[in-house]
């Protein structure tokens, strides 16, 4: 699917810049626990970058079953809501102090969490040849 391979390309070059602008030019404006805030942000920002890229890449194999493509395609959106959710609202409190949006962290991860198991189920749902 190749919008999905796009917005994975995306969210990967996204996951890079920030780690770079993180580690030189954003680390004298962070808060006291920024620094390791920003880094679990971009390190699950990365691999769910990745993990979004497999889903593009597997979607040619999973879209003859009707069943494991809607999984497919759950996982992907769980993925890119994390990485809104999760790894955004860590970037934003590890630069700004905690307002309200550091409530939306832990959702993030539940959306990371339901990606893997919606992917699991997709892997499931294929039959073996």
């Amino acid at each position: 699917m190749r919008p999905l391979l796009v917005i994975a390309a995306l969210c990967g070059f996204f996951a890079v810049l920030l780690g770079a602008l993180g580690t030189h030019f954003l680390s004298g404006f962070m808060t006291e626990k920024g620094p390791a805030q920003f880094k679990t942000a971009n390190l699950y920002h990365l691999i769910h970058s990745l993990a979004l890229f497999g889903c593009g890449l597997l979607y040619p194999l999973v879209k003859k079953s009707q069943k494991a493509a809607v999984y497919l395609k759950l996982s992907a959106t769980g993925f890119v809501a994390g990485i809104f959710l999760f790894s955004g609202m860590l970037y934003y409190v590890a630069i700004l102090p905690a307002g309200p949006f550091h409530y939306l962290i832990p959702l993030g991860g539940l959306f990371y969490m339901t990606g893997w198991l919606m992917l699991g189920v997709c892997a499931f749902l294929l039959k073996a040849k």
